[in-house]
């Protein structure tokens, strides 16, 4: 049996790897990236739920207010606050190239302006293509938060660049006579020309794979698979793989559990309607009852337990106003600001409980539909619905279904806490650790 000295001692020892993995250059600048992005990201998120949940026509937001029948230019706003979140959100991915490009040549003491200009501009030119009917309509799937880390890569990469073979500038001695500037600048057309060209050949190669049609097979074969009978373990498996991705900063997969086979959803729907009750469906278990009703209360990885969390566990006013800034838009699943906030993106420390929460919430939601605690979730649900009342209006206002949600929020913020309080750990140590440094 393990005495109380030996536990002390593996924590100290896994709080001792997590403060090695931190200081990975990689790891710092991406956390550092994510934290520079995250006014950013806060207000696209407030943007993107006023327009598409408040709003829009079939929004829970502009359903519970009434928003039609006494807000004029209704439209007209929607589309102001989509244009807010579409330059802020919309294109974070981008901006991540430019901030990673500039703190890669910072962290090594080459800090160069340049380099953040050739980061963005490398990262649009490596997926702007146009459609194939040439219609000069560039597809923005590429440019928003599903393909951060892409992004990061690209700006760090591009930094290295920069750090190889140019010059620092930081440019902001404005004292200083226009004569060396230009030299710089000079000095930085090579690394610049090298992060173009690089970017360019993989713009070539993308427009190949998109040019031959490679991206439709793919499409087809996904939509082939997913067109099939579903079955219970891979519906686990597709939101595990899922929640994975995202917690890498890659969340282009992230549409497929809540979309894959939606003709038994139909068949659901179709057989609720017609026999007037939601219990005993062909298909109970379907991804959208398991992962749309259990898996995103509060977005991916359960950001609204997160929060909780955070605000319970963490005695650090900074990340008390991040979640508390959080708190609005996870609740109704935009969970982007406490993912940036709270640094989660490739954080070990997250790992566990942002996979196992939603993973956990599925099986103990599942069982409950297997007792008939609780029937499947077959309605469709209005935009923005809050994670914790999907349940409820999924199965037409059950109440059982209700409890079991807020029975899964608590247990999910319990998974979190010992997370939060080691998270707490590792960046007090961090943070002490450079105040030292500071000192010698």
């Amino acid at each position: 049996m393990y005495e109380t000295g030996d536990l002390v001692m593996d924590q100290e020892r896994i709080v001792g790897v997590l403060l090695k993995y931190r200081h990975l250059s990689f790891i710092k600048i991406l956390q550092r990236t994510v934290f520079s992005l995250y006014p950013l990201i806060l207000i696209g998120s407030f943007a993107n739920m006023i327009s598409v949940n408040l709003l829009a026509s079939n929004g829970f937001l502009a359903h519970f207010f009434n928003i039609s029948a006494w807000l004029p230019f209704r439209s007209f706003l929607q589309a102001v606050f989509g244009d807010v979140a579409r330059v802020t959100v919309g294109w974070c991915s981008p901006y991540a190239a430019m901030v990673a490009a500039i703190l890669t040549t910072r962290y090594y003491h080459r800090e160069n302006a340049s380099a953040g200009l050739a980061g963005i501009i490398s990262y649009v030119l490596i997926f702007l293509h146009t459609t194939r009917a040439d219609t000069q309509v560039v597809q923005m799937r590429y440019y928003n938060a599903p393909w951060l880390i892409i992004g990061i890569l690209v700006g760090y990469c591009v930094g290295r660049i920069f750090v190889r073979f140019g010059s620092a500038g930081k440019f902001n001695d404005f004292n200083q006579t226009n004569g060396p500037i230009m030299t710089n600048i000079m000095q930085n057309i090579k690394p610049l020309l090298i992060a173009v060209s690089a970017a360019f050949v993989l713009h070539v190669g993308f427009a190949i794979y998109r040019q031959f049609g490679v991206d439709q097979i793919v499409d087809q074969n996904i939509s082939s698979l997913l067109s099939r009978h579903s079955n219970y373990l891979l519906n686990i498996t597709l939101s595990l793989v899922n929640t994975i991705f995202v917690w890498l900063g890659f969340a282009e997969p992230v549409a497929s559990p809540s979309s894959a086979y939606t003709n038994e959803a139909y068949a659901n729907l179709a057989y609720a309607l017609s026999h007037k009750t939601v219990w005993n469906l062909p298909h109970p278990f379907t991804p959208s009852a398991l992962y749309l009703g259990f898996a995103l209360l509060g977005g991916l990885g359960v950001g609204l337990a997160l929060i909780i969390g955070i605000l319970w566990a963490d005695v650090r006013r900074r990340k008390h106003q991040i979640a508390a800034q959080s708190l609005i838009p996870t609740f109704f699943n935009i969970d982007l600001p406490i993912m940036f906030g709270a640094s989660v993106f490739l954080n070990p420390m997250y790992l566990i409980p942002f996979v196992l929460c939603p993973i956990l919430n599925m099986l103990i939601g599942s069982l409950a539909i297997y007792l008939h605690l609780m029937p499947p979730l077959v309605y469709p649900v209005l935009t923005g619905t809050p994670g914790i009342l999907l349940p409820l209006m999924g199965t037409g206002g059950n109440v059982v279904a209700l409890i079991i949600s807020l029975i899964l929020l608590v247990i999910d913020v319990m998974i979190y806490m010992p997370f939060i309080k080691l998270a707490e750990k590792v960046e007090i140590m961090d943070d002490q650790e450079k105040a030292g440094e500071g000192h010698d």
